[in-house]
């Protein structure tokens, strides 16, 4: 298969002042077009400071990062906003919703900096929606869904340009078990539909839906492997 991100010795250094704090120390790894892979480490490990860089927010200090073929460095800052917005989705602990907007305009937010025709968004935005079993609260605010309705509406938004990649950042950090193994579940069916999943968790049970695991400490790798046995969901609102 095709690399979708090849990382060569990664390192990210933030300066305040006089004073130098190494968030990444020389991080290499590669993941492939349609793997499904989770990032695990303590707080401080660099999870974040990764999934900053692997997704366009950010760029590193030193080291190689190629999402697609290309160095971030060769992106001008318009491809890396149109890379972001076509390419890539983006799954938040904190939901990032707006409260006083229903799903159905939540969802088409993305469309807002794209070239796909506005005569398409809603259209695009239902069949999103019905990915992830929420057609019967399209009208609803999003202020008056539960957690877990609150995330599948970020993973619609996330589907809505049909990345090649999904970014979870703890996605369900804000959830109850149950909820949380829904929301895992369909993010499963989204990589067995092909997607591409980098997963930010500090919960064994949420890692262990993915096909490998890579641990950060202070920095740096401290291990990279395929997870033996995965957890499979046994349902998914994705058809």
């Amino acid at each position: 298969m095709s690399l979708i991100i090849e990382v060569e010795n990664l390192k990210k250094t933030y300066s305040e002042g006089e004073t130098e704090t190494r968030a990444l120390c020389g991080v290499s790894f590669n993941v492939e077009a349609g793997e499904f892979v989770a990032v695990m480490g303590p707080s401080g490990s660099g999870k974040s400071t990764l999934l900053h860089i692997l997704g366009f927010l950010d760029r590193q200090t030193k080291g190689s990062y190629l999402f697609d073929g290309k160095e971030l460095s060769e992106y001008t800052d318009n491809e890396v906003a149109k890379v972001r917005n076509e390419k890539m989705g983006f799954i938040f602990q904190s939901f990032n919703l707006l409260a006083r907007t229903t799903v159905l305009e939540n969802v088409k937010l993305p469309l807002l900096y794209s070239s796909t025709p506005q005569s398409k968004w809603n259209s695009m935005a239902k069949k999103a929606i019905e990915q992830v079993g929420l057609s019967h609260r399209i009208n609803h605010l999003t202020s008056q869904l539960s957690g877990g309705e609150k995330q599948r509406v970020a993973i619609a938004r996330a589907l809505i340009n049909e990345p090649k990649i999904i970014f979870a950042d703890e996605p369900t950090g804000n959830l109850d078990s149950k909820s949380g193994s829904g929301v895992m579940e369909i993010i499963e069916k989204l990589n067995n539909q092909g997607h591409s999943i980098i997963l930010i968790t500090h919960e064994t049970y949420t890692a262990q839906y993915a096909q490998r695991i890579i641990t950060l400490k202070d920095g740096e790798i401290e291990s990279d492997k395929k997870v033996e046995q995965r957890r499979v969901g046994r349902k998914s609102f994705i058809k």
